[in-house]
């Protein structure tokens, strides 16, 4: 399980290294992220819901679990994968699940 959040965050790190264009959006993001209640992104696949997550958070020290990543899945523990969170992502502030319908239960 380390290994799948170690190439996590290399992959979350990746992703925020991309150049993406600006979407137009009526929402302030800085605002909802003040809010301590969870966001849910939703709509159909393929939109950019994941992608705008991220933007949400770039600049942000956030933490990233994809359970699209099977390895993940393979060995999932939820205690486990708190303390290698704040291994992998000393003193977080958000969280970022993406994929999370992917998780049995």
């Amino acid at each position: 399980m380390k290994s799948a959040v170690l190439n996590q965050r290399k992959e979350r790190d990746r992703l925020l290294a991309e150049p993406y264009l600006t979407r137009q959006t009526v929402y302030d993001f800085e605002a909802l992220l003040q809010s301590p209640n969870i966001k849910l992104l939703t709509g159909p696949r393929r939109v950019g819901k994941s992608t705008q997550a991220i933007l949400m958070l770039r600049g942000k020290n956030f933490a990233y679990l994809n359970f699209d990543d099977n390895e993940l899945l393979k060995g999932w523990n939820e205690e486990q994968a708190e303390m290698l969170l704040n291994e992998v992502y000393p003193n977080f502030q958000y969280l970022l699940l993406d994929e999370v319908q992917n998780v049995s239960g």
